[in-house]
């Protein structure tokens, strides 16, 4: 008996001495719900006095490995570029190194000795907790789990933002996760380690890209659209909640959000009702203060790949108004990586996206979806249309039937999707009295409501699914169609003629 009790002790004994050497996991959950001030953010501290700070946040030129070392050895996390620094299309950062020393930001503790080492005081930084500052590093690598909400313009409330890449970035290290349907995403790595890392949204995956122009950086369009989110304590996040809404003062961010929850909303109703989308990636740009022109455009040129490097400066110059001797400079650097989407903002709208920009990218979508119809053949036509005439031009022109048909098309389609898509009657009232142009604004809807509304129009049922699969490439102007409606739909062949005749055809 009594050798049992000691079996059982020894046991009991064996089992608590395993689980003291488990080690603690390092999690905690990060709200982000504006731009984060990195733990020894200057921006905030610049008025302590040295009695009141508990941190300096310093620069240094560091000469050799001990240096370094030494500093990292003490609970300095080290980077080398400002801890405010944005990083380039690649999340890389402009480096100050010479040849005799490196040079490196970071955060010490007042009391820690910097015999030896070059130091440059940028700031004082007050900390609640002295240890905010010691490193909680995890050599089997961290979780990171969490979800991304965008704060929709229509519907007025916070949406999962699908498709954001999220990027975790530890110095040079750096791991990417997508955000589901539901916004949710999740990514483990051994390489991220420190104690403290960025936090980055990039708006890149394997279906869109997309960039921003600006006349004062011209450049920059080459570049995805990057945004620092700031610094955070690495704790393995297990719920890092993002949420991008008002508090987030930065237009870019919001109009690219806005831009990704657009295409995301179009694609979900496009394969549920057999509309279909471009194959290929595409390419938006969001024009910074809309430089360009204020239109929006879906000329597809990224998916057509069928425009030439010698009509490169001519489409920069004649589809989005660039002036020549700019449009000569961007066309060398860009060469054929022109927009499928372009899509004007205006920063001073810093705190939201308005609902009409989403509104009308749900009008440019439709037209792409229409390009995955009838292909590269049918819309290199309408283009060379739009650039060539300055916009819509008149019904006397060449190719002027394209342009009606697809116009209209896309008015009407957006209207109807975004009803369907918000349930907001406001959608209803658009567009209800028909627009006397030889565009037939509200054509299509007339031909899929009831017909009860309108002396007009008699014609019913006919559903914009219908409607898109006669939208093939032999579909070169308004008659076609009414011709193609009314094979198709021998029964409402006078209600179809009475009702194209009220828009003049």
């Amino acid at each position: 008996m009594k050798r049992a009790i000691v079996m059982y002790l020894m046991v009991c004994l064996l089992i608590s001495c395993k689980k003291d050497k488990i080690a603690q996991k390092d999690t905690c959950t990060v709200d982000i719900t504006h731009q984060l001030r990195n733990p020894y953010d200057a921006a905030y501290s610049t008025q302590l006095n040295d009695k009141q700070s508990i941190l300096q946040y310093s620069k240094f030129h560091l000469y050799n490995a001990a240096q370094y070392a030494y500093l990292r050895q003490n609970g300095v996390f080290l980077l080398d570029h400002p801890f405010d620094a944005v990083p380039n299309k690649h999340l890389q950062y402009k480096t100050e190194h010479t040849a005799q020393y490196g040079v490196y930001y970071g955060v010490v503790p007042n009391h820690l000795p910097l015999n030896g080492i070059y130091t440059e005081k940028l700031a004082n930084v007050l900390s609640a907790n002295s240890l905010d500052n010691q490193r909680v590093s995890d050599e089997n690598g961290k979780d990171f789990s969490g979800n991304i909400t965008f704060f929709d313009p229509i519907a007025a409330t916070y949406v999962p933002l699908e498709g954001a890449q999220i990027a975790i970035k530890d110095g040079t290290r750096i791991i990417y996760a997508f955000a589901d349907s539901l916004g949710n995403f999740s990514v483990q790595s051994a390489a991220i380690t420190s104690d403290t890392v960025e936090v980055l949204l990039r708006f890149d995956h394997p279906n869109l890209e997309i960039h921003t122009i600006d006349m004062s950086n011209l450049l920059g369009v080459m570049g995805i659209n990057t945004y620092s989110l700031g610094f955070r304590k690495s704790c393995g996040f297990t719920s890092l909640n993002i949420q991008i809404g008002n508090s987030f003062n930065n237009a870019a961010l919001h109009h690219s959000c806005a831009t990704l929850l657009a295409y995301n909303k179009f694609k979900d109703f496009a394969q549920h009702f057999g509309f279909l989308i471009p194959n290929k990636k595409m390419l938006f740009w969001i024009g910074k203060v809309a430089p360009i022109s204020t239109s929006y455009a879906a000329p597809m040129l990224q998916n057509m790949a069928s425009v030439s490097n010698a009509n490169t400066e001519q489409l920069l110059v004649q589809l989005l108004g660039i002036t020549p001797d700019i449009a000569n400079l961007l066309a060398l650097v860009i060469k054929n990586q022109l927009p499928d989407i372009y899509a004007p903002y205006y920063s001073f709208y810093s705190t939201r996206a308005r609902r009409s920009f989403l509104e009308t990218l749900f009008h440019e979508l439709s037209h792409a979806s229409q390009y995955a119809q009838v292909g590269p053949t049918y819309w290199l036509p309408y283009v060379k249309y739009i650039y060539t005439y300055g916009g819509y031009g008149n019904i006397s022109l060449p190719n002027s039937g394209i342009v009606a048909i697809s116009e209209a098309w896309a008015e009407d389609l957006h209207l109807h999707i975004l009803k369907y898509l918000y349930n907001q009657t406001i959608y209803d009232t658009y567009a209800e009295t028909p627009i006397n142009s030889w565009i037939p604004y509200g054509l299509y809807r007339d031909l899929n409501d009831d017909g009860t509304t309108e002396p007009f129009d008699a014609v019913s049922g006919i559903t914009y699914s219908e409607i898109y699969t006669l939208l093939q490439h032999d579909m070169q102007d308004v008659w076609s169609l009414k011709a193609k409606l009314k094979l198709n739909y021998p029964t409402q062949q006078t209600q179809i003629d009475n009702l194209f005749a009220h828009y003049g055809y």
